[in-house]
């Protein structure tokens, strides 16, 4: 097989695997609160923070509760990269870290997107992140992950 053609089949094969990738590698993720929140403006980098412990107070001095999707939802691994630029399994190794020296408590763990929704309606403080799809009035949104 000449080098064009084994070049022409890389590039249909690459395509391919780009076309079958997860769908959620396409999916943006927005950060949320509930929707009769007090107004917040969070960075990026102050949310990264509330999700890894640094931070446990939103801006108006009320507690935050960040809430994760689940572990098995590729979402969270998603979040994880785009905001705080470390994996799923690097912020729950830190948690595993921060618990067991009494130094926090990891994130509340939601069922879903409808979990996280019900959560940060009921619970003051509460931020989470959620697929776009999820989006509807009952929540305001604090961040596009880009």
């Amino acid at each position: 097989m000449n080098s064009n053609l084994r070049r022409h089949l890389f590039c249909h094969f690459a395509f391919a695997a780009l076309l079958l990738s997860p769908f959620s590698l396409l999916a943006e993720v927005l950060v949320v609160t509930g929707a009769n929140s007090p107004p917040v403006t969070l960075s990026k980098e102050q949310i990264s923070d509330i999700f890894l412990g640094k931070i446990t107070s939103l801006p108006d001095g009320h507690r935050v509760a960040p809430i994760d999707q689940p572990e098995s939802n590729p979402l969270r691994n998603e979040f994880y990269l785009k905001v705080a630029n470390k994996s799923a399994a690097q912020a729950k190794a830190l948690w595993a870290k921060l618990y067991f020296t009494g130094r926090g408590e990891p994130p509340h763990e939601a069922k879903n997107d409808d979990d996280i929704k019900k959560i940060v309606n009921s619970t003051r403080g509460a931020i989470g992140y959620i697929d776009q799809s999820a989006v509807d009035k009952s929540v305001k949104v604090l961040l596009i992950v880009r």
